[in-house]
């Protein structure tokens, strides 16, 4: 496993000191903490570690900010049961989240943090790639769209306008998808001429 930073919110300072111990024994290392639920996301947002452990008796409305945290993927969650706190176990376990129990053995807790710093990197990795396929639909678009456009235009087969595109395309050294948004903006002339 990588070095691993993380933030923490646990306000019982025995047991935030208890925690602390166990990561730095893991090789993990505090990066921020949060006083309160609000706080906490704020220091999520501007140290960006990849844990976040938040303990269910930390003030303020901590599904609400552990549901952020996983929808936003700001970092792998944590959470911790210090206090009993039937009610926010119960919504936080229907919700999916991890939750241990105060005191956890360092064995569990190195297993947990583990298996959840995996299951962050794999969640990264799957939105990169959507972002990539996203990113390349897109342009595949503007590309149809423009063939469209230049077929219309000078009655070309399908094939002489995407050629006529990708022609310009290496002519300018640019991706064939800015060729076809030039082509939008009215910055080419039928022989293919920039205006």
């Amino acid at each position: 496993m990588d070095t691993l930073e993380y933030c923490l919110a646990v306000p019982d300072p025995v047991d935030r000191r208890a925690v602390i111990s166990a990561l730095s024994l893991l090789g993990l290392s505090c990066v921020g903490e949060g006083s309160d639920s609000g706080h906490f996301l704020r220091v999520l947002r501007k140290v960006q570690p990849q844990l976040a452990i938040l303990d269910l008796s930390l003030p303020g409305n901590v599904l609400e900010t552990a549901s952020i945290i996983d929808h936003e993927g700001l970092a792998a969650l944590l959470l911790l049961e210090g206090k009993k706190n039937k009610k926010r176990v119960m919504n936080l376990q229907s919700a999916g989240f991890m939750i241990l129990k105060m005191p956890v053995q360092q064995i569990v807790l190195n297993s947990v943090v583990e298996v959840l710093y995996l299951e962050f990197k794999r969640r990264q990795k799957l939105q990169q790639e959507i972002s990539a396929l996203r990113a390349k639909l897109q342009a595949r678009t503007v590309v149809e769209r423009a063939k469209g456009v230049l077929m219309q235009e000078f009655s070309w087969s399908e094939q002489q306008a995407y050629r006529f595109l990708q022609k310009e395309s290496m002519d300018l050294r640019v991706p064939i998808k800015e060729v076809a948004e030039k082509l939008f903006k009215g910055n080419f002339s039928r022989n293919g001429e920039q205006k």
